[in-house]
């Protein structure tokens, strides 16, 4: 029920600021609606309306946002999220997580009056868009990494084609699904716009962390300095790297009695302690109530902590 009340909270706040914005912007936003009538095929569409309530929620946090442009920390968030294929811009993610505290750690304290609780929601607030970020830069990587071997198949297969390697890279980028035609075709656009071969692949490089990309890129550079056969070269890449997701894929399923036991024996008390609390609620209640009961129900999350990232640390084997 608390979680249910604070995201309406959260939610009732975010309108209320969306509404504000857009009350106080200037006469373009008349304009545009007067235009759109001629411009778009259905302007009173769901689609339009969401499109405009975006436009103006980036508004917003584009303008709180311009207190923190100028800060370094901000602009190494841009990399992050430019990673995570997020349409934000480093100043305005930083206020949409403070505006995810503030909303969080007040919706909570307006409806339950507990410092503990709001500064937990507070803390699910601030570390919430970083996860997020977190797993879809995981996500995307490991899809790109995944699409690799097919990729330089399709290239090597254009370039014996005739066809030239920019050639054969905007054929990645309108072929191949996302987000490695996304990523070739942001390439092709750097090389268009003047950007040479060489540092437009290591930007690719720098954008995308993969060891089997920075293999592809290393040899495509060394190939174009001494020359030699590029299909050949990218059929034996492509080989190789089938061969490590291969051979990961065994090693995932040697460590499968590792990763579920370590999984088991970390919901474990969990489990036990939720059980107890539901058979018993008052022999539970004396770890919420009493100081030395709070410092083990700390001392036991610490050491669940370290023995998750102590099994994960075990059945990581590098290939």
């Amino acid at each position: 029920m608390l979680i249910v009340i604070t995201i309406l909270a959260f939610l009732t706040i975010a309108l209320a600021v969306i509404g504000i914005m857009s009350a106080s912007s200037d006469g373009t936003h008349l304009m545009r609606s007067r235009l759109d009538k001629y411009v778009t095929k259905n302007p009173t569409s769901p689609a339009g309306r969401n499109t405009e309530t975006f436009i103006g929620f980036r508004k917003a946090l584009r303008r709180m946002g311009r207190v923190f442009e100028t800060k370094s920390y901000a602009q190494k968030l841009e990399e992050g999220l430019e990673q995570a294929n997020l349409p934000l811009r480093g100043s305005e993610f930083v206020v949409l997580n403070l505006f995810m505290i503030v909303s969080f750690a007040g919706g909570t304290f307006i409806f339950t009056e507990s410092l503990f609780l709001s500064l937990f929601m507070a803390a699910v607030g601030a570390f919430s868009p970083w996860i997020f970020v977190h797993i879809r830069r995981v996500k995307r990587f490991a899809a790109f990494n995944g699409q690799i071997a097919d990729t330089l198949t399709a290239m090597s297969n254009s370039l014996r084609a005739g066809y030239s390697f920019l050639q054969a890279m905007d054929v990645v980028s309108r072929e191949m699904p996302p987000p490695i035609s996304e990523e070739f075709s942001r390439t092709l656009k750097d090389m268009n716009l003047g950007a040479t071969t060489e540092d437009s692949l290591s930007s690719l490089a720098k954008r995308i962390k993969s060891d089997d990309l920075d293999l592809v890129v290393t040899a495509i550079l060394i190939q174009r300095q001494v020359g030699g056969n590029l299909s050949e070269i990218l059929d034996n890449i492509a080989t190789t790297i089938r061969e490590r997701v291969r051979i990961k894929g065994e090693i995932r399923t040697l460590t499968a009695q590792g990763r579920l036991s370590g999984l088991i024996i970390g919901m474990l008390p969990l489990g036990i302690g939720a059980f107890v609390f539901v058979v018993n609620p008052q022999y539970m209640s004396v770890l919420f109530s009493h100081p030395l009961g709070k410092l083990m129900l700390a001392y036991a999350v610490l050491n669940e902590i370290l023995g998750a990232l102590i099994i994960r640390r075990i059945v990581a084997i590098e290939v």
